[in-house]
């Protein structure tokens, strides 16, 4: 029984020697056992490493284990196969349970466990205490210490509740992984692999107390033990003054071994010292040597000489730091190095993953990244969450449609599409939906078969059915839920699908994906019998057995092996393990994550674990792990033995400005000459080693002689594919936008020579062609939905006013006299029709929709309430409803010839015309009602945005005139009033009285009044000052107050009235001369791009020439009114010039 430590610094021979040494010793025992403990991670290339030392190249009496691996090899060789081991995915599955049946317990856990991960952490509380040797009742000790405070000690409480539970749980039935090493411990005496066996403890930094308790039973029956540790040659191996040493880590090792060696009697052997590192690894690199010997030491020296063999480099973000090392890879390869010589670690691979495979690919780098992948959002576990989600949503749309694109129901994409609109468009829901046949047909009848989809429905409930049924019984347990889901995926086929996938995967030479997909299924497998082994008999709840499913699915992962032999590692400082790499990139040398910053999170607080650290012993802390990570610095900076690259980024992902890590100082201190490069425009550099790289010079690379040479051999390559692409590329810096227009037969045939069109259309025109183009040319639609939105609420207000108009005007009442209670019943009566009259109103579906029915009907009345103040307020009497331009058939100001022989008509309604009238005149009132927040605009009104009341007053003016043609016809005003229930807002109470007549006021219709004062009176007669009719307010002089007020004379509103014709003339004339062009505009507060439908197809970008926004400056009235009269004017101009042309050419012929 002996123990050897042999020491020595990075790079200087300790893996080297011990392993020769073994070898030789192998060779000379034949039937002696040596074992080679290593960490997980390292297994792989440690037996390689022995196989390339070993005569004849094979190693017959050494094993390469992990702690892990040789407890299992000891239990194979005393036929102990029945060991139940708990992984971490059945850890979660376990405590998963144990939160809800502690769920009453609990104090302050009890609000977080149904946070994602916080499983998790409460897993690595109990792995932490299990390791650190600290029981239940020594928690709840803890929580009797009067210098803890009272939420640390109710934290402990629930802790020592959730361990109390869980170590019941696995009394006598399993054992955890950290547990293992206990079961081993007791073995040892009894193994005949331990008995005299030669051990080799080779990259470890130190021991846990579990390991360390191994340890102790290790060094009584074995004959030999050899640990190397990294430690300077030139330190005091028996002496350690605090954390703070670099290399207090192997001290506290070496201290703790030897003072276990000497209670057990056991010899402590000289340990072998390894020196000199710059003759060995660092033979080539002087300045890799220095800083072997310098980083991190108590009084560094300084290297004054040209330094070649290290790197720093600061770059824009995170995606051009590995541009940056991608090239300089490719510059190595060619220099004569090797992938695998190659290694790119960092501090937080998770900033980094997102890039590295477009990134590596587009330079044809092959890459390892030694990680583990979690398996919780691969689309088979997703197929297995979306299945579980449809029986606890009752079939919802969003969990069958998550189900279904999973990709594993054998159904065509185009049938999916198809099924998603219907489903949507339908608003079919629920089991009892999905269970009988489909017969709804939506609006949008031509897009739709049903036969199809009925097919598909009886083959997804066909599937789903029996699923769901399990989970209905009363009865069922976890077992029964477990049996369901694997026959749900043995329907589905999934295991050959999941196989037919990897060998896709493998085809395209994307192994690392390919081995994913390989492990997934027996994962899924191996979890569902842990879960059944575990809680098959408690009852089954769809909720409780999603949510032990998916911690137990949070904790599984895959990992996989390089490959292929020649790759770049890439991996993690602390998690990865290297040797024998010449270039080392390292990557990500930011502060908060060299080092990296303490972790907020997880249930005990830094603080709090301080506070612990005085009474027991736990995982290291904030402190020491910073310690810790400069120790793991060190061993990764020194690994290459020739070249070592060093970059960080500027900014992060998201464009946030970040610092250099504190190692940046620390190595330009040590290296006084050492240079900060600072490369910007990766892709315009020129050291481009792959097609796809060049494209991006050609992209964008300064147009100088090697441009024209690359793009001269690109456009001589035979691949015509090729060619193409690159014509794009070369032309992409010149394109324009130009809007082109469509010819005038284009347009005619898609609009027809004599259009009907609503006024909406030309405002579409007026705010951007293109989008007119789409919706009314091409007749692009939106997916039809069947849910109600506030254009469904804006049609059912409207047909409850026409109704509640027409009931009002059957009765023995009207505006004037109608009874409050009648008018309440009136109202109540045409809502309810209204909505009962709606397609596709489903009033009582859900509690949503009774809750939105009672609001509508409260508005509504409110509505009703107000208009009917209105009308009394004044002498207009509401005259008609509803009335549809079909009614003015033949009126002239509804018609417009165009060139070409183009005739187009409006369409339109007018929600209510009111008159007044006296012996000479009717003036008229023009009421347009509004769901949405619509203010009248002047300026809109100028810019074709806002023609639909003006249009609207022109037509009721020129019907009036027809039906009283001896009478003066005028405008009273055009208003729009908003169907809403305004919030009101006041410093002081208000009494009845002063709310109703605040409600008024917020109520008051918006538009433009007459400003004749015989016409606003009779809208108002007797308010002073403000109205709360019409927005007029009136000075003290009796005088209209222009500012406040939103009026026009007569001849302002005949203005007004010429101008919209010749506005929509003019928008017609643009329609069929075929103008397209994506124009939209910008005003102070909007432009016309903000809610359009059409973006993702028109392909607006402002940073291309040619796309540009109209720009609409605000203009006070009368400005507008001015430009108004200028346009008609020049207008007139040129049709007296074309009159006086086409004379001229009559004459000549």
């Amino acid at each position: 029984m002996a123990l050897q430590f042999v020491l020595g610094s990075s790079g200087s021979g300790k893996t080297e020697y011990i392993y020769e040494r073994l070898v030789r010793q192998a060779g000379e025992h034949p039937k002696k056992n040596y074992l080679v403990i290593v960490p997980e991670q390292f297994t792989m290339q440690t037996q390689q490493k022995l196989v390339e030392l070993a005569p004849n190249h094979a190693i017959m009496n050494i094993d390469v284990l992990s702690f892990k691996r040789l407890a299992y090899r000891v239990f194979d060789d005393m036929g102990m196969q029945d060991i139940q081991v708990l992984e971490e995915t059945g850890k979660n599955l376990v405590l998963r349970r144990l939160a809800q049946e502690q769920e009453e317990t609990l104090t302050v856990l009890r609000a977080n466990m149904n946070r994602m991960g916080y499983i998790g952490e409460v897993k690595s509380m109990i792995s932490e205490l299990v390791q650190y040797r600290i029981s239940p009742e020594q928690l709840v000790d803890l929580t009797e210490d009067k210098t803890i405070s009272p939420v640390l000690s109710a934290k402990l409480r629930d802790v020592a509740t959730m361990y109390r539970a869980f170590c019941d749980f696995m009394k006598d039935s399993f054992v955890t992984a950290e547990e293992i090493l206990n079961v081993l411990k007791n073995l040892v005496p009894q193994s005949e692999t331990l008995r005299d066996a030669v051990l080799v403890f080779d990259e470890f930094t130190g021991f846990t107390p579990i390991q360390n308790d191994l340890m102790r039973e290790l060094l009584q029956v074995t004959e030999h033990i050899y640990i190397t540790l990294t430690i300077d040659a030139a330190e005091d191996f028996y002496h350690c003054s605090g954390n703070e040493e670099l290399f207090a880590l192997s001290k506290k090792t070496i201290l703790s071994l030897m003072k276990m060696a000497e209670e057990l009697h056991v010899q402590v052997m000289e340990p072998v010292v390894m020196t000199d590192s710059a003759h060995k690894r660092f033979k080539l690199a002087p300045a890799l040597a220095f800083m072997e010997q310098n980083l991190f030491r108590p009084r560094p020296a300084k290297y004054t000489k040209p330094v070649e063999e290290i790197h720093l480099a600061a770059v824009k973000n995170p995606q051009e730091e590995l541009i940056l090392v991608a090239r300089q890879i490719n510059a190595l390869i060619r220099q004569g190095y090797r992938y695998r010589e190659i290694a790119v670690v960092t501090g937080a691979v998770e900033a980094y993953q997102s890039y590295m495979d477009p990134v590596f690919t587009k330079y044809e780098i092959p890459y390892f990244m030694d990680t583990t992948k979690e398996v919780l959002f691969h689309p088979f576990i997703e197929c297995i969450r979306a299945a579980l989600e449809i029986v606890d949503t009752n079939f919802s749309y969003e969990a069958v449609m998550r189900f279904l694109r999973c990709g594993f129901c054998d159904i065509a994409e185009d049938d999916l599409d198809r099924l998603d609109s219907y489903l949507v468009a339908t608003g079919i829901r629920g089991k009892a939906a999905w269970s009988r046949r489909w017969g709804h047909m939506p609006r949008q009848k031509t897009l739709y078969d049903l036969e199809q989809l009925e097919k598909l429905r009886e083959k997804i409930y066909g599937y789903l059915e029996p699923f769901a049924a399990v989970f209905a019984r009363k009865d069922a347990r976890v077992s029964d839920g477990i049996r369901a889901l694997y026959q749900l995926l043995t329907q589905l086929d999934t295991q050959h699908q999941l196989w037919n996938r990897e060998q896709q995967l493998l085809a395209q030479g994307e192994e690392t994906r390919s081995r994913e997909y390989a492990q997934i299924y027996t994962i899924v497998m191996q979890l569902l019998e842990k879960y059944n082994l575990l809680l098959g008999e408690e009852p089954l709840q769809i909720r409780d057995f999603t949510e032990v499913l998916e911690a137990g699915l949070s904790a599984a992962d895959v990992a996989v092996i390089p490959p292929g032999y020649d790759s770049v590692t890439i991996g993690d400082i602390e998690r990865t393990r290297l040797n024998h790499i010449r270039i080392l990139f390292f990557i990500g040398v930011n502060d908060g994550i060299i080092p990296k910053a303490a972790n907020a999170g997880g249930i005990i607080s830094e603080y709090e674990r301080e506070l612990l650290a005085e009474k027991v012993e736990l995982a290291p802390g904030a402190r020491e792990q910073a310690f810790i990570q400069r120790f793991y610095l060190y061993r990764n900076l020194t690994k290459p033995s020739e070249k070592l690259y060093v970059s960080y980024a500027k900014v992060d992902s998201e464009g946030k400005a970040i610092r250099p890590s504190y190692l940046t100082g620390v190595l330009r201190k040590l290296f006084p000459t050492l240079k900060l490069q600072e490369p910007e425009h990766m892709e315009a550099h020129t050291d481009f080693y792959t097609q796809e790289a060049a494209e991006d010079y050609l992209v964008f690379g300064p147009h100088e002689e090697a441009w024209y040479a690359l793009a001269r051999w690109f456009l001589q390559e035979n691949d015509m594919q090729k060619q193409e692409k690159i014509r794009k590329l070369l032309h992409a810096p010149y394109t324009r936008y130009e809007g082109e227009p469509i010819s005038r037969a284009v347009a005619l045939a898609l609009y027809g020579r004599h259009p009907y069109g609503s006024i909406t259309r030309l405002e579409r025109f007026a705010a951007c062609a293109y989008a007119h183009f789409l919706q009314y040319g091409l007749k692009l639609t939106e997916r039809e939905t069947s849910t109600f939105e506030s254009v469904d609420m804006g049609n059912i207000y409207h047909t409850a006013l026409e109704r509640y108009s027409r009931k009002l005007e059957q009765s023995e009442y009207d505006w004037f006299v109608v009874p409050d209670a009648v008018r309440r019943q009136m109202a109540e009566n045409a809502m309810q029709e209204a909505i009962a009259g709606y397609p596709g109103m489903a009033v009582c579906d859900t509690a949503e929709n009774a809750y939105q029915r009672k609001r509508m009907l409260a508005i509504f009345d409110q509505t009703v309430w107000a208009l009917t103040r209105q009308v009394r307020a004044g002498q207009f009497v509401p005259e008609k409803f509803e009335v549809t331009f079909d009614e003015l058939e033949g009126k002239e100001s509804l018609e417009y010839r165009l060139s070409h022989d183009v005739t187009m008509r409006l369409e339109g309604r007018i929600d209510r015309l009111d008159t007044f009238e006296d012996e000479n005149k009717i003036s008229i009132k023009v009421m347009d009602y509004k769901s949405g927040n619509t203010k009248f605009d002047l300026i809109r009104v100028y810019r074709g945005l806002q023609l639909q009341l003006v249009v609207y007053m022109d037509a009721a003016m020129e019907m009036l005139r027809g039906q009283h043609p001896k009478k003066e016809i005028l405008p009273g005003g055009i208003l729009y009033y908003h169907i809403d229930d305004p919030v009101l807002e006041s410093d002081t109470p208000l009494s009845d009285e002063e709310a109703e007549q605040a409600l008024l006021f917020a109520l008051r219709p918006d538009g433009l009044v007459n400003s004749g004062e015989e016409i606003y009176r009779a809208m108002d007669q007797n308010f002073e000052g403000k109205s709360q009719m019409i927005p007029v307010e009136i000075k003290k002089n009796g005088e209209i107050s222009t500012a406040r007020s939103k009026v026009a004379s007569t001849e302002e509103f005949a203005v007004i009235t010429r101008y919209v014709e010749h506005e929509i003339r003019q928008c017609g004339e643009a329609i069929y001369a075929g103008n397209i062009a994506v124009n939209p505009y910008r005003s102070d507060i909007e432009t016309s791009c903000t809610y359009c439908p059409y973006g993702s197809v028109c392909g607006m970008d402002a940073k291309i020439p040619g796309y540009e926004y109209r720009q609409f400056a605000s203009m006070k009235k009368e400005e507008v009114l001015d430009q108004m009269q200028t346009e008609l004017a020049r207008n007139r101009g040129k049709e007296e010039r074309s009159d006086e042309m086409d004379e001229g050419t009559a004459e000549r012929h």
